[in-house]
């Protein structure tokens, strides 16, 4: 290899680990902070770098925010492609599904609920009323590509475990978006419950917990 190619090499390798470290930096402070409260100086901070080098790399705080949610939302969606590429029953897939989005809403708790319950940034970053239908996302076109993008291929591999419950006979026929659209709302609201519940469930016992209840709406036998 080249000197050049060489040098290059080196300087992209160092420009993947300063944005790696500007986000977990980053991400510490929209934990503790919220979206709203956050600074790019006190992000600068904790990553200890200059807000000028920030820049360099993001051009805003919202940028930086939404390219956390990208990079969490691509590992949900390698986790759930595995779960469907699995030679298992569809309630067994189910379950997995289940127990996935329960571990990403558990260990990305603060993350998600700023992009659940922060209104105002539903309108600032992805410039949507946060009244509306996340999924999905072909209904929102003024959702950035790659968001939606991954959003689409989560919701996709949801419906097609689902469809292959209806097609083996585990699942009564319903309609398939709409079975979607309940279990992301179940999901939602399980782990961003109010004052009513108190205490927190553990990843399995809430994994159970949604997959009892969701399966006995949509599981074959049951009277429409």
């Amino acid at each position: 290899m080249k000197k050049d190619d060489l040098r290059n090499e080196r300087k992209r390798h160092r420009i993947e680990e300063n944005k790696e470290f500007i986000l977990k930096a980053a991400e510490k402070v929209f934990t503790l902070k919220g979206y709203s409260l956050a600074t790019m100086d006190q992000i600068a901070e904790e990553a200890q770098f200059s807000k000028v080098t920030l820049y360099r790399y993001f051009k805003s705080k919202s940028a930086i925010f939404l390219e956390i949610i990208n990079k969490s939302f691509g590992d949900v969606h390698q986790k759930m492609t595995k779960i469907l590429l699995e030679k298992r029953s569809a309630v067994e897939k189910l379950w997995e599904l289940i127990h996935c989005m329960s571990s990403y809403y558990q260990q990305k708790k603060n993350l998600a609920r700023i992009l659940v319950l922060e209104r105002s940034l539903m309108k600032k970053i992805l410039n949507i009323d946060p009244r509306e239908r996340l999924f999905p996302s072909s209904e929102h076109p003024r959702i950035p590509a790659d968001f939606k993008a991954k959003m689409e291929d989560i919701y996709n591999i949801m419906c097609e475990i689902i469809n292959e419950g209806i097609e083996s006979g585990e699942f009564r026929k319903v309609d398939i978006k709409d079975a979607c659209f309940v279990l992301g709302a179940m999901l939602r609201g399980f782990h961003f419950k109010g004052p009513v519940q108190d205490g927190d469930y553990k990843i399995k016992e809430s994994t159970d917990l949604i997959h009892s209840f969701f399966l006995n709406g949509i599981k074959k036998g049951r009277k429409a």
